[in-house]
């Protein structure tokens, strides 16, 4: 038997598991001098995602969540992005960022205030 699940169907699932896993809730928000434009999200001590309010990008965590939401959804980097954005301005009430998957010089500042 096939499912077809519409976009619509697709998001709230999405969004829903977003939630669950990242909500505000399970979520440490930490900031640091050296860094003085982000807002840092840390989940069980390991920071996973980064609010660039300077350059109004929001970096999420590649292996944790971009590439999971990918592989596990389906999605296209076009289509993540697009969810990812419904789920900044819904969940953590930030409008008008984009988001993005995280680079190596993001990565660098991350491995600094893990832990």
């Amino acid at each position: 038997m096939k499912y077809i699940i519409t976009e619509s169907k697709l998001d709230s699932v999405i969004l829903s598991w977003m939630d669950k896993k990242y909500g505000p809730d399970k979520l440490e928000v930490i900031t640091h001098p050296d860094y003085p434009g982000s807002i840092f999200y840390r989940k069980n001590g390991k920071v996973i995602m980064e609010q660039d309010k300077e350059n109004k990008y929001f970096w999420f965590e590649y292996n944790e969540i971009w590439s999971l939401l990918q592989k596990f959804f389906g999605l296209e980097y076009e289509e993540t992005q697009r969810i990812m954005r419904i789920w900044l301005e819904k969940t953590l009430k930030l409008e008008g960022f984009t988001p993005h998957r995280k680079l190596s010089d993001v990565l660098a500042r991350w491995k600094r205030l893990s832990n």
